[in-house]
Parts: C-alpha cells; structure tokens; sequence
C-alpha cells in the first residue's frame, strides 16, 4: 500500500512539473512574439484610404459575407481629405463637416486596432467621404509607458505631416503583450523610417519634453470628459465608451440629422 501511495505522489509531482513547464514556455512565446525586432511590417490597410485591401463580396456572388481582393485594374479610390486641427488634433474628412467625431484611442488596446483595421471602414465611407462628419483623433493612453511612448511617436509623425501613415505602422505591429517591448524606442523608430520619416528630427521630438506633456494633455482632456476605456468616441455631448458599430452609427446619424435641420 505505502508502495502504491509514493507512485501516486510521483505522478502528481510531474503533473505539476509539466504544466509549470508548459506555462513558462507558452509566456516565453508571448514575450518573444512582443518584442521581436523581426515582427516590424508596413500596415496592410490605410487609413487615408479606407477602400484598399480586402472588401466584401457583392450580394449574391459567392458566399455571404467573404471577403475578396479588389481587381488588380480596378480604378484607385481617392483618399480621404485629413487636416489638422487648430488645437493639433489630426482629423480625416471634410474641414467643412458639419458633424464632427472625437475618438479617444490606445495605441496598446486591441480594440482600438479593430475599430482601425476593421469596423472604421464604413464609417470612413459613409460619412467621411460623403462630408457629413469629419473624425479627429485623441491621444488616450492608459495602458502604461508604451502607450505614452507610441502617442509620442504619433505626435511626432503628425509634426512631419504624417500622422496617419504611423497611425497605420503602429496598430499593424500592435504587440500581443502590453508594456514588453513591443512599442520600445529602437522598434518605434524602425516604424519612423520604414515611414520614411526625417529620423533625426523624429529622436529630436520624442526626447522634447513638450511632446510627452502634448499627450498627457490629451489623455487628461478625454479624462475630464468621463472617458475611461478605449475606443470611446464623442459626437456632440453624447459619449460613447466602446460603442458597438450600431450605437456608433446611431450616435453619428443623429448628429448629422440635427445638423440639417
């Protein structure tokens, strides 16, 4: 019996090993996948042009809600107007928009890069190019210092006259584990040139105190106004934390009927 009972207390032990094992191996992926220098790619989708990459099927031409590439001969869709605002702040779509759309986003927040690379796609199509609303975007970070040093790198770009283009660069390498590298200074200035950013002006801005006390100042700007997750978005006095696409288009759709009457 006493034979029986070490066996059993052996086993036990190797469970716990293996799975100590497996746990540290499975966070040493996560940290590598985060901070691999080799993880650095251009983005796949534009902000400024919301048209590009992948789009969905027509109705009745293949399977409901697939996805297809846009023909190779197909005519080049124009880019969304962008501005900057007298505060700064970048905005895409008309200066004349009568509607105008604050969202509040996390270079760090995963949500954030769905809404970019995703959802935002209509809403830049159906009321960015059409000039019924114009979005600015705001600096949110809350996530640690790799959100401060990402909105940085975005003022940074935005003083170059390329807000969006980093925008794009930094949600397209958004690390899978926050606050590990993934948005470190060598990897961030990769981004800046891969841009084509003047880099030497680019370590000028980020090592400026001004501009980290640019982004604090947004981040306290959404703060004051109850934000405190992200995206969260303002039209009008009526914000929005998280919004699913629908109350985002209802938000926007009453603005814009209230603009014209």
């Amino acid at each position: 019996m006493a034979q029986k009972q070490r066996k059993q207390r052996g086993v036990s032990w190797e469970l716990v090993g293996i799975v100590a094992l497996l746990a540290i191996f499975g966070v040493g992926i996560l940290i590598w996948a985060a901070t691999s220098a080799g993880g650095i790619s251009p983005p796949e989708f534009s902000s400024l042009n919301p048209a590009t990459g992948p789009v969905k099927e027509p109705a009745g031409t293949g399977t409901p809600g697939s996805e297809i590439e846009q023909a190779d001969d197909a005519a080049p869709a124009a880019e969304l107007p962008a501005g900057v605002t007298e505060d700064g702040r970048p905005y895409l779509g008309s200066a004349d928009a009568k509607v105008t759309i604050y969202e509040f986003a996390d270079f760090q927040c995963p949500h954030c890069k769905q809404f970019t690379v995703e959802d935002s796609k209509e809403i830049k199509l159906d009321y960015l190019a059409t000039g019924k609303a114009k979005l600015v975007f705001v600096n949110f970070p809350f996530l640690g210092d790799e959100s401060v040093q990402s909105a940085q790198a975005a003022v940074c770009a935005n003083e170059q006259g390329k807000f969006w283009g980093m925008h794009d660069w930094l949600f397209a390498n958004q690390a899978l584990v926050e606050n590990n590298g993934g948005f470190s200074r060598n990897r961030l200035r990769q981004m800046a040139e891969g841009l084509g950013l003047d880099t030497t002006v680019f370590d000028t801005c980020m090592d400026d105190p001004a501009t980290k006390e640019r982004v604090i100042k947004d981040r306290d700007y959404g703060g004051k106004l109850g934000v405190d997750a992200t995206p969260s978005f303002l039209i009008d006095d009526n914000l929005l934390k998280g919004p699913k696409m629908e109350s985002l288009r209802e938000g926007i759709d009453k603005a814009v009927a209230a603009a014209q009457e």
